[in-house]
């Protein structure tokens, strides 16, 4: 028979399971107190040989196992060990288990309470475990921890070939401690110890060790004290940083630790002194220098891989609360205008600790913001886009924004176009345009918004010009076929008037549609007296490239206008008032022909003539002169899809009757709003500047004798 103590409570998992209860009979045979060192005894019978009994125990202390073995089986016998003196105190005993093991492999646990695994194999027949429960006498081992009270180095410093030591005064017994030191470079660790089995009560005891060429000079920091009591049942381990790490709860007692800088000591020993870890490379501190960032460090570049810690962030000369890591997440209310730095500690084995300050950046971003972004303007090839934005603000406030902006297509910055405004070019038919505003006021305070541009940009309009010279012209026709082009100066005059075709008088209605055929200059368009249909292609430059017929059958049409795009794909449109004076939509393909017509709207009897200022909007005169303006959805529809003329216009000019012919040539005066004008029996033509937007602005007599003209686009 064998007997055997451990100090840990183990319940293995069952390699097979009895039909049964094996334990018929279980009891104490013991005393019902036991003295400490004095042996407990349990007797058991079983139904079954079996090869091994197991009792589990439990003091204040912990839990301790005895066990009965017989390899070769029995059907009884007794479980019997001793209650240690070291790691039993002074109180009760319980009984948590008994496990049998039968020579066939078959387990059994019986638990305090009652039960029995495995589950449905009945019941204890000797009853619950905890009936057999016992105490112990142990006056000498009282249940407290042994604290190590003092700590006392045997000297100052030691040398390779000697034993340093440190007593240690505990205040109970204990069966171990160790020391826990760092070297110099606070990596590397050098460990004292000391074992045995001592008396009872307080004690004091020497950890010691071999100091060799291997140990650095310098200074050895305690790092922690690991006391080992009740037999291993209980460890509690001692920081340097003051904490306490223990196994079990067993009570401290109210005597004062010993505070671990008191075990420091020294090594000396020349052969071996430690160089300082310096970076190659100096660290810095990275991360976009931008309102609510995250700063982090770039360890730059050192003799060996070291490891970093003691992190602490600072705002300008004061440590940051609670910013101790690698990175640091700026504070958006306290930080905006303040340096912000990083100090740590950079540790590797054989070297020295360095601790790093690293250069402060700053100062931190301000939050800052631009809204209502919005492009306006005419998005037309040729035309003017503006970015419009409100005033950039800043918190906390100070200082003025200085503003840089850029445009793009389709994503990548287009050379040149850095400017609040932009003037779109064929290149930027078909793709998408953004814009974007950056708003800085200082260094770090910057903030971009960008915006799309809705809708597409559309071919140019008749407004840009037919010399290329961006400013809107006038076309006349004399009473001799002549074509006349009168070329704006910019600025609400005329440059001299040219001459650019002859045999023009068959034609029996005259327009300019803008770039109706998609190669950036402005056409003209022509209906001769067999209803047909002609394009000019202008060269851009005041001249033709050449001309051919676009459509037939126009002769029933009582009026052509060119609104630009009206539909929004980009394109000039046109849009006629049939014989049923019914507006039709001819929408234009972008290479000098038609898609499939369709009608708009019906009853606009009432009107006499038609011209529009804008892609979004046609006007047109009543018959007591009152001049309306229709406006467009942007889908190749008026706005609210109403049927009647009357419901959706609203008046841009009152007494329009007396003009002989009407126009609008586009922006005039390059102010970027396009206007109308008017011209009288008298020939005199009046310029109402900005009423194509039907804001007027003012209007100015330009010229005389426009009557000899027969027509006026």
């Amino acid at each position: 028979m064998v007997v055997a103590l451990t100090a840990l409570l183990l319940t293995p998992a069952p390699p097979a399971h009895a039909a049964g209860p094996v334990l018929s009979a279980f009891a104490r045979t013991s005393a019902a107190t036991v003295d400490a060192g004095a042996p407990v005894i349990f007797s058991f019978a079983t139904s079954v040989p079996v090869k091994r009994v197991e009792v589990g125990l439990r003091s204040i202390a912990g839990s301790h196992t005895l066990a009965w073995v017989e390899p070769a089986g029995a059907q009884k016998g007794l479980v019997s060990g001793v209650a240690s003196a070291s790691s039993w105190p002074s109180g009760a005993i319980e009984v948590s288990y008994v496990q049998v093991i039968t020579t066939a492999g078959a387990s059994q646990v019986y638990y305090r309470g009652g039960s029995v695994y495995p589950p449905g194999t009945g019941t204890t027949p000797f009853g619950d475990p905890a009936a057999q429960d016992f105490k112990v006498k142990n006056p000498l081992l009282p249940y407290v921890a042994p604290v190590p009270v003092s700590l006392v180095p045997a000297k100052a410093t030691f040398a390779p070939g000697q034993t340093a030591g440190v007593q240690i005064k505990l205040s109970q017994l204990a069966q171990a401690v160790r020391l826990v030191y760092r070297d110099p470079s606070e990596v590397t660790t050098f460990e004292l110890a000391w074992g045995g089995n001592p008396l009872s009560g307080p004690q004091t005891v020497t950890a010691t060790a071999a100091v060799t060429a291997a140990q650095a000079a310098g200074a050895y920091t305690l790092e922690r004290v690991e006391v080992t009591y009740f037999d291993g049942l209980a460890k509690d381990t001692y920081h340097r940083d003051g904490s306490l790490e223990r196994t079990s709860a067993v009570p401290t007692g109210n005597v004062a630790r010993a505070e671990l800088a008191g075990g420091n000591f020294a090594v000396s020993n020349p052969a071996n002194v430690l160089p300082k870890l310096t970076p190659t490379v100096a660290p810095g501190i990275n991360g976009a220098l931008v309102y609510n960032t995250v700063l982090g460090i770039n360890s730059g570049t050192w003799p060996v891989e070291p490891s970093f810690s003691d992190y602490q962030w600072y705002r300008n000369g004061s440590p940051i609360d609670y910013a101790i890591h690698n990175t640091y997440q700026s504070n958006m209310t306290v930080d905006p205008g303040n340096m912000i730095w990083v100090r740590f500690t950079a540790r590797a084995a054989g070297y020295l600790p360095a601790v790093v300050s690293l250069t402060p950046v700053g100062p931190m971003p301000r939050r800052a913001w631009v809204g209502n972004l919005n492009i306006n303007g005419d998005a037309s090839v040729g035309g003017l886009l503006r970015l419009d934005h409100g005033p950039a603000g800043v918190d906390p406030v100070g200082g003025q924004p200085s503003y840089t902006y850029v445009w793009k297509r389709n994503g990548t910055p287009i050379p040149g176009a850095t400017s609040r405004e932009y003037k779109p070019t064929l290149a930027d038919k078909g793709v998408i345009i953004t814009a974007g505003v950056t708003a800085r006021f200082d260094a770090g305070t910057v903030v971009t918004e960008v915006v799309d541009l809705r809708g597409r940009i559309a071919d140019k309009t008749r407004g840009k010009g037919f010399n290329a010279d961006g400013t809107g012209d006038i076309f006349a026709r004399d009473a001799a076929g002549n074509l006349w082009l009168y070329p704006s100066n910019g600025s609400g005059g005329w440059l001299p008037a040219q001459k650019i075709g002859q045999g023009w008088g068959g034609f029996t209605s005259l327009l300019s549609p803008g770039d109706f055929d998609g190669d950036g200059n402005v056409d003209v368009m022509a209906r001769d007296s067999a209803g047909r249909l002609f394009l000019y292609q202008g060269n851009g430059q005041g001249g033709w490239l050449r001309s051919y017929q676009i459509g037939q059958g126009w002769g029933a049409v009582k009026d052509i206008v060119a609104p630009g795009d009206f539909n929004g794909d980009g394109t000039a449109d046109l849009i006629v008032r049939d014989s049923s004076n019914t507006m039709v939509m001819y929408p234009g393909n972008g290479r000098g022909g038609f898609l499939a017509p369709y009608t708009l709207s019906g009853g606009w009897g009432e009107f006499n003539a038609f011209v529009s200022p804008s892609t979004s909007s046609i006007f047109a005169r009543d018959r007591d002169g009152n001049l309306r303006k229709y406006s467009g959805a942007g889908n190749g529809y008026f706005a609210d899809n109403v049927w009647t003329p009357n419901a959706f216009s609203a008046y841009a000019g009152y007494g329009w009757g007396g003009f002989t012919r009407i126009g609008a040539p586009g922006d005039f005066d390059s102010d970027g709003v396009p206007e109308v004008f008017g011209i009288s029996p008298d020939g005199r033509l009046t310029m109402f500047y900005g009423l194509g937007h039907i804001a007027l602005k003012r209007q100015a007599t330009i010229g005389w004798g426009w009557n000899a003209f027969n027509t006026v686009f």
